[in-house]
């Protein structure tokens, strides 16, 4: 690695009568590199530029996480080494600075001869090697025009903007884990220079930076199925996907498979009728919010659109062993069980913890007491460098299996108001735990089939509340005898389907007396407002 810290020899060119000269400016010491370079047409920094350049080979989340290799292939280019200058022209000595370092490097290096390259997106990926943990160290970057920064697969720095660059502009920080660091800075030009500057603010004896080298064994594929294996896992859904699947690597589909028009079957499953898809499927869907989920995921859109990625994903899922990917060697912060996501039940588990003291892997802040900053910078880290929905994926097909309601969020967000909001990380983090509860929350009063269903001599019945409620159960015989009164009290807003949360009912009547092998009805009453009944079936 070389740190660039000498000014850039000056010179004047031009005649001093007409006040016209290109001046190169002092610079501090900014990281040249080498890094590994990529481009691709497209100038706005929310679009995934690499995921189209590459065919869906490679997408930003992909690289960010698990790194490429020199010489690995992105559509018709290659990913190529080469080192930044932090060259700054001026025009009239110190005015109308500009850099254009960014495209100097991209023709040097062979990726373009175009001297002006416009509508274009830059990638550079580097590792960062650091000889221990390191807490809040700051980064500065540069950049003409717009910049995204990802850090070991996360999602650090964003700035959507329209500007030159001559040096640092915006300031963030991040923790290093001792050994390797990946690093991704992504720069977007819309017309005119296309420059990026570079710093890390630690002394150059406590890091070292050199080429980043890919995770073996990592496809587009892969990583999808990784990230959803909760998911997949379930016996029904690993039943059902792959017929869906099947559909989608028609060619006549394939054509049609757009990120818009995925959001409009996953807002409304019943267009998959128009791709031929039965309406056994489309049900199946419907009743899975999770598989919806799933395909909201940009990075699993861009699986979609490429038939080979299709089918490796659903060869993954018919497979009989979970698939591993070799992950880097660390522990994101925030993953409590150490399964290389953070998720719901990670949150869970830090808010178990809470007051514990010392060494703690529920102390994602590092200040050895785990309470709600490490819950709240936990959910912020959910969604940072992926797509927002894929945070919620573990909620799965029914959110009751997890120990989280929407009255322990609510708690969180109480809690959390005590705390200083003006923090990115801490905002996001709120956004994303009020998104929870929004989806935990049920949009309407709802009485569920009992299970089991026919049963002897017990059964749960299942029910959601959209507001929270007194509610009583009743249950009567078939000539419409009352049975049994279940006074269930006043219940949170929520939905209560698992057996430690449903009604029960042991098949006595209010006498404790077993009753008779028959059809029986159970009717809900909510605060007087809500009324439903249902049947089922006691078989002796």
């Amino acid at each position: 690695m070389k740190l660039y810290n000498k000014p850039t020899n000056c010179v004047m060119v031009g005649i001093y009568v007409l006040f016209i000269g290109v001046l190169c400016r002092p610079v501090a010491a900014y990281i040249e590199g080498p890094w590994l370079w990529m481009i691709a047409s497209g100038e706005k920094v929310d679009e995934d530029q690499l995921a189209v350049a590459s065919r869906g080979k490679f997408t930003e989340n992909l690289v960010a996480e698990y790194g490429v290799n020199e010489g690995d292939a992105a559509g018709l280019l290659r990913w190529t080494r080469g080192r930044i200058r932090p060259t700054v022209d001026c025009l009239f000595r110190d005015w109308l600075c500009n850099s254009n370092n960014v495209n100097d490097v991209i023709n040097k290096i062979g990726l373009s001869t175009d001297s002006g390259i416009n509508y274009h997106a830059a990638y550079a990926l580097i590792n960062i090697v650091s000889p221990r943990d390191r807490k809040n160290v700051a980064m500065g970057v540069g950049s003409d025009d717009a910049v995204k920064v990802w850090l070991n697969g996360e999602i650090v720095h964003v700035n959507n903007v329209n500007r030159g660059t001559t040096g640092i502009q915006d300031l963030f920080r991040v923790d290093l884990k001792t050994g390797s660091n990946l690093l991704l800075v992504k720069v977007t030009d819309r017309f005119g220079h296309w420059g990026m500057f570079f710093e890390i603010y630690l002394d150059k004896a406590n890091f070292t930076t050199e080429l980043p080298t890919g995770t073996p064994g990592i496809s587009l594929a892969t990583q999808m199925y990784e990230k959803y294996s909760a998911i997949l896992q379930q016996p029904e859904i690993r039943e059902r996907v792959p017929a869906v699947l099947g559909h989608l690597q028609r060619p006549e589909i394939q054509a049609l498979l757009t990120p818009v028009t995925i959001d409009a079957v996953v807002k409304n499953p019943d267009l998959l009728g128009t791709f031929g898809v039965d309406d056994e499927v489309i049900q199946f869907l419907k009743a899975h919010p999770s598989i919806r989920i799933m395909f909201s995921d940009p990075d699993f859109q861009t699986l979609l659109q490429n038939p080979e990625a299709l089918s490796e994903f659903a060869g993954l899922i018919t497979e009989d062993s979970h698939v591993k990917i070799p992950k880097r060697q660390r522990q994101q912060p925030g993953d409590v069980d150490g399964n290389g996501v953070v998720d719901i039940q990670d949150l869970v588990s830090i808010a178990s913890r809470f007051g514990q003291k010392g060494q703690n892997p529920a102390d994602v802040n590092g200040d050895k007491t785990v309470d709600i900053r490490d819950l709240v910078l936990a959910a912020a880290l959910m969604t940072a460098g992926r797509a927002a929905p894929s945070a919620y994926a573990a909620i799965g097909t029914n959110p009751d299996n997890l120990p989280l309601q929407p009255e322990d969020i609510e708690l969180w967000l109480t809690q959390a108001q005590r705390l200083d909001l003006s923090k990115p990380m801490l905002q996001r983090g709120v956004h994303v735990l009020a998104h929870l509860m929004e989806m935990l929350t049920p949009k309407r009063t709802h009485l569920l089939p009992n299970y089991p269903n026919p049963f002897n001599p017990e059964t749960w019945i299942p029910y959601q509340l959209a507001e929270a409620a007194d509610v009583t159960l009743t249950i009567y015989a078939a000539d419409g005898r009352l049975i049994r009164t279940l006074a269930l009290g006043h219940q949170s807003t929520g939905i209560y389907q698992s057996k430690s949360r449903a009604a029960y009912w042991d098949g006595r009547n209010a006498l404790g007396e077993p009753v008779a092998s028959g059809i029986y009805f159970y009717t809900l009453r909510v605060s007087g407002e809500f009324t439903a009944t249902r049947k089922m079936l006691i078989r002796k």
